[in-house]
């Protein structure tokens, strides 16, 4: 049985990185929005960096864990060939 990249049960799996992105990338474009220290060239540059680097890590390492999950057969809930087994 093939089965739907990215269902429900997937997310809800990912639920525990995909939280902390919507939260990092809420702040990012709050500070490049408002700034209420004002924009030091050398310190927003680095500021920036970091958190988009740790943007980009998290969704990296969130898609290969969501393809890893999905891949593997012990994730699969076919109660079909559990019910032919039985029988």
């Amino acid at each position: 049985m093939s089965r739907r990249a990215f269902d429900a049960e997937i997310t809800l799996d990912l639920a525990v990185n995909l939280i902390p992105l919507a939260i990092m990338v809420f702040f990012v474009a709050l500070f490049a929005v408002f700034n209420p220290w004002g924009i030091e060239p050398l310190q927003s540059t680095i500021q920036f960096a970091i958190l988009l680097s740790m943007i980009a890590t998290l969704g990296f390492v969130t898609y290969y864990a969501a393809r890893v999950i999905e891949g593997d057969d012990r994730t699969y809930h076919d109660t079909t060939t559990i019910d032919q087994k039985k029988n």
